[in-house]
């Protein structure tokens, strides 16, 4: 079965640098990363804590505001109300 942008586990193809996270590119031509657990941020945590996290590129290379989670296409502030606690 060919890797589809929603099952982050069907990504195949690893990222050049040392982390060799996944990657993803989709026919629109949009360039999806999976979020690195080992850094420290709550979007890490978040994917630590077994949820898909990834972050989508612009062919240009620039980020373009949107993320994956759990296979739904999110802003991350539309990310933070639905997966995070509100902290405070």
């Amino acid at each position: 079965m060919p890797p589809t942008l929603a099952d982050m586990s069907s990504w195949t193809d690893r990222t050049a640098h040392d982390d060799r996270l996944r990657s993803f590119k989709a026919d629109d031509g949009g360039y999806w990363i999976e979020q690195n657990p080992t850094k420290r941020t709550k979007w890490a945590k978040l994917a630590g804590e077994g949820h898909s996290v990834a972050w989508e590129f612009a062919e240009s290379g620039g980020y373009s505001g949107r993320m994956l989670v759990d296979s739904e296409i999110l802003t991350p502030a539309e990310a933070t109300k639905k997966f995070l606690r509100s902290v405070g």
